[in-house]
């Protein structure tokens, strides 16, 4: 599915993925080509701001990606209505709808893996406030 997906500045979040267009639940939203950091330099990424938009990529390398398009943008969900995948052969990660998403509304999925959990730690570490 091809939506036109925009970024918003969102209070207390910052900027935020929406569509212009409603979303089916299960459409694929997008596909991120993935930049691949080695786990030899992964170690650089923590000295800079993109330690918050990375994901890990293969972890038995110690390897990370940054998700290219809005890939590391869609904020984090205590109940998300998005999910993603990340695809080590084609080196990308896909990003589906998991309830059906009105147009307009924040797309969110859920970093820790587990809907109804809050990923506390990371949100306490930088001084932010977790909104469900």
């Amino acid at each position: 599915m091809k939506t036109a997906l925009y970024i918003k500045v969102v209070a207390g979040k910052g900027r935020a993925v929406f569509s212009t267009e409603a979303i089916p639940a299960s459409a694929l939203i997008e596909e991120c080509p993935l930049c691949i950091i080695p786990g030899n330099d992964n170690h650089l990424l923590s000295q800079t701001t993109l330690v918050d938009y990375f994901f890990h990529f293969e972890k038995e390398k110690n390897e990370l990606a940054i998700a290219l398009g809005f890939g590391s943008l869609y904020n984090h969900a205590v109940h998300p209505n998005a999910a993603y995948e990340i695809d080590q052969k084609d080196r990308c990660m896909r990003i589906f709808a998991l309830a059906d998403i009105p147009a307009g509304t924040e797309i969110c999925f859920n970093y820790s893996g587990e809907p109804g959990n809050a990923f506390k730690e990371w949100f306490e570490a930088r001084g932010m406030k977790i909104i469900s």
